[in-house]
């Protein structure tokens, strides 16, 4: 008896992930594809913030160069409403980072409506991490990815 409980194996269990664990994952590396020098500062809302800035101060030299007449001023026009996106865009993502690393429970209440779209990215990203693929289809899968990702997030902040 005292043999078999020695050499008993552990039951190997499933650990399941709530969805909020699995978009935090997601928006995680998101944010890591965004901020490349992330690893160079070690806390990536620090490069986020800073990179924030950058983009502001392009912003606004874009906006202040403004002229519909010349095409160099149509130019900084396509720049600005670019920028402008972009800003955004990482906002969203520092905005749920930080939300989703305060709270997850509340976070996976509010995402019920959004499990199975999810499963569904957190799914397809763990396969795509596994495999390998070209640098352009990489670039176009994180470019869906995170038009995803954030469609739920502006859904639910």
């Amino acid at each position: 008896m005292f043999l078999h409980t020695l050499f008993k194996q552990p039951k190997q269990e499933t650990v399941k992930i709530c969805s909020a664990e699995k978009l935090l994952d997601l928006v995680r590396k998101l944010l890591e594809k965004e901020l490349p020098e992330h690893l160079a500062h070690n806390h990536i809302l620090f490069t986020a913030n800073f990179k924030l800035e950058s983009l502001n101060n392009s912003l606004n030299h874009h906006r202040s160069q403004l002229n519909q007449q010349l095409k160099l001023g149509q130019y900084h026009s396509q720049m600005y409403h670019h920028l402008q996106k972009q800003v955004s865009d990482l906002q969203m993502l520092i905005d749920s980072y930080m939300e989703l690393n305060i709270d997850l429970k509340q976070m996976n209440h509010r995402l019920h409506f959004h499990y199975d779209q999810i499963d569904y990215l957190h799914e397809n990203y763990i396969f795509f991490m596994e495999g390998l693929s070209s640098d352009q289809s990489s670039l176009l899968f994180w470019q869906t990815v995170k038009e995803d990702v954030l469609d739920i997030i502006r859904k639910i902040l």
